[in-house]
């Protein structure tokens, strides 16, 4: 059997075995033909799998890299290799796979974009309260950016959870667990007001007055429907695309900025690990690139050699 024949018995496998999507086996086939490819100029049209070494393997995806191949196009090209040689393998095809030693290159972690605190300042000012859309989209702008809290955190709160909450509040997060959050300031008062106007509650507003609506969602699509991420994720594009240049417009970018924010201007790394609700440190360690300017800042003013 000669490599493109193991490469046509791989693709039924995936075909009708694995269950991939199209998109995938078809993206497998291309990495796959680029490899017969590039061992044919060296070997001939009937070169074995059997045959194969795990210094071709290497030589291919250094080829690749020469050939301006991206980081994420490069992880795809080692899975579909390891795929194949270890369909091969199951099969009895070859004796020993030569993709075993093959390192994973470590995926590097993006560096979220920045978003300035005077751009927050002026998007918080943008939604007219003149209406219930720009009481609710203020509500879950302050309430993103003044809590840290994830998309889906937040979608899935009701008026309850609020009016329990005093100084903190409870949600619930990744792997079902719930962490306590602080809760006032900004993000508080726009989401009183808006639970004000889209109740029609008049005169003093708080927990008591609010109780009566505990068992409706605390954001809502109009008044009683809940949220969908969908509608938050434009609400937030809508608003920050009116600040910011950055090309990341989610409500990702409103947690990451609460947490770059507070590393800033002095916050204790580990204390915003628990407020973000990450296992790791390492996780929260990527928002300390921002930082720098502060550290400096301090360092210049501190130290007594700077």
């Amino acid at each position: 059997m000669n490599l493109n024949e193991g490469i046509e018995k791989f693709e039924s496998y995936l075909a009708a075995e694995r269950g991939l999507s199209p998109n995938t086996v078809r993206a497998y086939m291309t990495d796959l033909a680029q490899f017969s490819a590039f061992l044919e100029a060296r070997k001939g049209p009937t070169a074995e799998p059997g045959a194969v070494e795990l210094a071709e393997v290497r030589g291919f995806l250094r080829d690749q890299v020469k050939r301006g191949l991206i980081e994420t196009s490069m992880l795809r090209k080692i899975s579909a290799l390891r795929a194949f040689f270890g369909f091969l393998l199951r099969a009895g095809e070859i004796g020993a796979d030569p993709t075993l030693l093959l390192l994973r290159p470590r995926k590097r972690r993006r560096i979220p974009p920045v978003i300035t605190e005077e751009s927050i300042g002026r998007m918080m000012e943008i939604p007219e309260t003149e209406n219930l859309r720009g009481y609710r989209d203020r509500a879950v702008l302050e309430f993103l950016y003044g809590t840290g809290t994830r998309l889906g955190e937040m979608v899935s709160l009701n008026v309850s959870d609020m009016v329990e909450a005093d100084e903190t509040l409870r949600v619930v997060g990744k792997g079902n667990k719930e962490r306590l959050i602080p809760w006032g300031g900004k993000a508080k008062t726009a989401f009183y007001d808006y639970q004000a106007f889209r109740f029609g509650i008049e005169g003093p507003m708080d927990g008591k007055t609010l109780g009566a609506f505990a068992g409706y969602p605390a954001f809502s699509a109009r008044v009683r429907d809940r949220i969908s991420p969908r509608t938050v994720q434009r609400i937030v594009g809508r608003y920050l695309r009116r600040v910011s240049m950055t090309t990341h417009q989610s409500p990702h970018s409103l947690r990451h900025a609460f947490a770059t924010h507070l590393l800033n201007n002095g916050a204790d790394l580990r204390a915003v690990q628990e407020l973000l609700g990450h296992e790791s440190l390492s996780t929260t360690q990527i928002y300390t690139h921002v930082s720098t300017s502060r550290l400096k800042e301090v360092y210049n003013k501190t130290h007594p050699r700077s």
